[in-house]
């Protein structure tokens, strides 16, 4: 009896890997992407705030006076692939954008893993005409997601992320860059969390580089997310909030913004 018991045991089949949910509650963490996608057969609007800088405190109300929108609207091809675009009014830039779900992370598996890739139209009028054609608006970004939902009350993301500019502002500028991304969540109560974001370059930059970062607080009420945040950076489209971030806090050069997330099903 003993011998079949330990047959039984051998032959019995794995038990099915069980899926961790909810790693991030929004697919922003603060300005960066997170792990997670649109949910399956519902479009997602998403309208991302950011005031003007704060530097000139109650004389433009703390840059409410300023501000850059950006809406995207994504829909949710399945559980695993989402599709989408946006509009910015920083630069006019247009962008279509996809995230795929490489892994789910699991009983059996530690991470998740996404691949988001994006391309962004610039059409700001240009007195150049050979910055005025389609191709030399063109940016492209790609980003591997790489996120742990060590518990209920914290997740961690990295975001190994490459941009590359079809045109460039001087000859020796380079048109690729590479910069490491890093985003947390820290869960405060049932529906309120306390989100952050930077993204570290990798190789060189030009002396007036200023490295993005960005602090939040995610609040869930029922139909949608809504985030407030504070960064130093105006833009919310990827070459903008990852290479683009111009504020510090010595000169109160910062932004208020928020993000607001409302889901539709279809």
């Amino acid at each position: 009896m003993a011998q079949d018991d330990l047959l039984d045991l051998i032959n019995e089949e794995p038990a099915a890997p069980v899926p961790v949910t909810a790693t991030f509650k929004a697919t922003r963490i603060v300005n960066s992407q997170s792990i997670e996608l649109a949910r399956p057969n519902t479009l997602e609007f998403m309208i991302l705030h950011r005031f003007g800088s704060m530097k000139n405190g109650v004389y433009d109300l703390f840059g409410m006076d300023e501000a850059a929108i950006r809406f995207d609207l994504k829909y949710g091809i399945n559980d695993r692939i989402s599709a989408g675009a946006g509009r910015s009014s920083l630069k006019k830039t247009y962008d279509i954008f996809s995230k795929i779900k490489l892994m789910n992370q699991s009983n059996v598996f530690p991470f998740s893993i996404a691949l988001f890739a994006d391309i962004e139209i610039e059409t700001l009028k240009r007195e150049n005409s050979f910055s005025n054609k389609l191709v030399n608006r063109l940016t492209y970004d790609t980003q591997l997601l790489i996120a742990r939902k060590f518990n209920q009350n914290l997740s961690l993301q990295i975001m190994p992320t490459w941009v590359h500019h079809n045109l460039v502002k001087n000859h020796d500028d380079a048109h690729d860059l590479y910069s490491m991304g890093v985003g947390g969540r820290m869960k405060i109560t049932k529906r309120v969390s306390l989100n952050a974001d930077t993204f570290f370059p990798v190789g060189e930059r030009d002396s007036t580089f200023v490295q993005s970062w960005g602090i939040g607080c995610d609040i869930e009420t029922g139909g949608h997310v809504f985030q407030i945040m504070v960064t130093n950076v105006q833009g919310s489209f990827e070459s903008a909030y990852i290479e683009n971030a111009s504020g510090a806090i010595a000169d109160k050069n910062l932004y208020l913004g928020f993000n607001i997330t409302r889901v539709f099903a279809i």
